[in-house]
């Protein structure tokens, strides 16, 4: 059923107000929730076997950003798929040495995210320097809490006074 309302004034409103916010906005580094939305079984520039995977994280504003990753079947990397397993309970598929898209789909955990410096004219952009197991740290979006405790300062005595 449609109504029509003759002689109505039309709402008015910014059309550029609703834009929706980009995946493509750089996350400030920091660590982060992460889920695995897409994952997908390619060929590296060089050749390699590698799964491409497209990471979503909150934005400490509160919207959802996009990172992206590469899983790089070669002995300098191995260390990246190791990570990525462990944080994500694929610990089994990593021991077992073979890991699909598939079992990447879905999976949670933490990631530390970083900021690169753009190269080759293009601009910076995040990449995850590390995983973590999703319940390392909890809560959402960027931690607001030190990795590891500070230091705990020996205790002043009267000789440490200088007067």
């Amino acid at each position: 059923m449609v109504i029509l309302v003759v002689g109505s004034t039309p709402m008015e409103f910014n059309p550029t107000d609703g834009a929706p916010r980009s995946s493509f906005e750089l996350l400030p580094a920091g660590e982060y929730d992460i889920e695995v939305l897409e994952a997908e079984e390619r060929e590296s520039q060089k050749g390699n076997q590698m799964i491409a995977l497209t990471l979503q994280a909150k934005h400490p504003d509160g919207y959802d950003a996009r990172v992206w990753d590469y899983l790089v079947s070669v002995p300098a990397a191995i260390f990246k798929i190791k990570m990525f397993c462990e944080a994500t309970g694929l610990g089994k598929k990593f021991e077992g040495g073979k890991l699909t898209a598939e079992d990447c789909v879905g999976k949670r955990a933490r990631a530390k995210i970083v900021v690169d410096e753009g190269r080759d004219g293009f601009g910076d952009r995040n990449s995850v320097s590390d995983y973590v197991e999703a319940g390392a740290n909890t809560g959402g979006g960027i931690s607001t809490m030190p990795s590891e405790p500070a230091a705990v300062p020996p205790p002043v005595t009267e000789s440490d006074i200088p007067f």
